[in-house]
């Protein structure tokens, strides 16, 4: 598993209907927002989180890049989704 990814397993709380979000993949901001799109497109409730440091000094590969949350419920679905896109390149 790649570095930015390792570091996101974790759980997130959020408010609005859903106990958690977790990650699904962590990329540069615009190839996130991307995918964001793509997924929201595919019916996913899809949050963005990026590394205030990161931001500040224009990181945004490795641990500071962008993580791609979903709802822990959609993980594994969104996972197969997201394979797909990247198989179709």
């Amino acid at each position: 598993m790649p570095v930015a990814e390792r570091h996101v397993q974790r759980r997130l709380p959020y408010a609005g209907g859903m106990s958690a979000y977790r990650a699904l993949t962590a990329r540069p901001f615009v190839l996130a927002q991307l995918i964001k799109g793509a997924l929201e497109a595919e019916g996913f409730d899809v949050r963005l989180q990026r590394d205030g440091l990161g931001v500040v000094y224009g990181l945004d590969s490795g641990t500071f890049a962008t993580r791609i949350l979903v709802a822990e419920a959609d993980l594994d679905r969104a996972r197969s989704v997201l394979a797909e896109m990247e198989a179709e390149g």
